[in-house]
């Protein structure tokens, strides 16, 4: 059911069409069950799935990044996030797509990032250095706060440090634990005004102890791979059965030969496979030559 309101548009349901009000705008989705979703639906329903998954481990540090992003409209933070990284922070194909750590975005801003930044493992932690230099007026302050998230990929896991340091400082250490200081990490900083009026785009400082790679993904490319071989032996093989077949079959009178229609359709396959196989041969002696 649906109210109509001061003659104005219904809230509620009417028919499939849902209306309701979000942040203080009217709002319209439609509803009713889907069909059997096709293969661009289910890469969309895995990029999404994976999109939100990780950047859900930066509920606090988008809410920082994004905040300014999301005024004035009728999206929040997350759903900005969400967005920016679903179109420009994935690599790959359905059913193996993962995130492109380098195109993450957890914050968006025009606040000026400090020049030489640099990252460091060093005994007992990370250590973050850049040029503490500053121009007032031109985008950055002595007291912009500097926002740290790191990424370990294996054991799905984040730190996230919120006003970790300031721009004045040049430098921060992160403290790590023996054991983390040896995994696969991605580390990201952006910078903040002190009265949150400006943020900077995000900056990837880079990956730490080699990418790490989701076995899963890794078993499923490898399937692909294996099949993939087995198809090609099996059609090399087929084709190798269906030539001595054809050539049996050439070396006799034609009234002695199979049926005429079984001929034309072993002739047909034959013609089909060598130009298929015979092609590729003479194309690969040829860049050999």
């Amino acid at each position: 059911m649906s109210i109509s309101r001061s003659g104005g548009w219904p809230i509620g349901k009417l028919g499939n069409i849902v209306s309701y009000m979000l942040r203080g705008q009217l709002v319209h989705r439609t509803i009713g069950k889907q069909g059997k979703p096709s293969l661009r639906q289910k890469a969309n329903h895995q990029s999404m799935a994976i999109t939100t998954h990780f950047l859900g481990h930066f509920k606090d540090y988008l809410n920082n990044g994004f905040e300014l992003e999301a005024r004035g409209t009728i999206r929040n933070q997350h759903n900005l996030a969400v967005s920016f990284n679903k179109k420009n922070a994935l690599q790959g194909v359905f059913p193996n797509i993962s995130i492109d750590y380098a195109k993450i975005q957890l914050s968006k801003g025009t606040l000026n990032i400090p020049d030489q930044l640099r990252m460091e493992k060093v005994s007992g932690g990370l250590q973050i250095s850049w040029d503490p230099s500053y121009l007032s007026g031109s985008g950055s302050q002595y007291d912009d706060c500097l926002q740290l998230a790191v990424y370990f990929p294996k054991s799905r896991t984040r730190k996230v440090e919120l006003n970790f340091s300031k721009r004045e400082m040049g430098t921060a250490f992160l403290p790590l634990a023996a054991e983390e200081l040896e995994r696969s990490m991605e580390v990201y900083l952006f910078l903040s005004a002190a009265n949150h009026d400006s943020v900077s785009d995000t900056v990837y400082l880079g990956n730490l102890n080699g990418a790490w790679e989701n076995p899963e993904i890794t078993a499923q490319r490898e399937r692909k791979e294996k099949n993939e071989q087995g198809g090609g032996l099996r059609a090399k093989l087929r084709y190798e059965q269906i030539k001595e077949q054809y050539k049996v079959q050439m070396k006799l009178k034609p009234n002695d030969r199979i049926s005429e229609k079984a001929f034309r359709n072993l002739e047909k396959e034959y013609l089909v496979l060598m130009n298929r196989y015979e092609s590729t041969s003479r194309s690969r002696q040829s860049k050999a030559g």
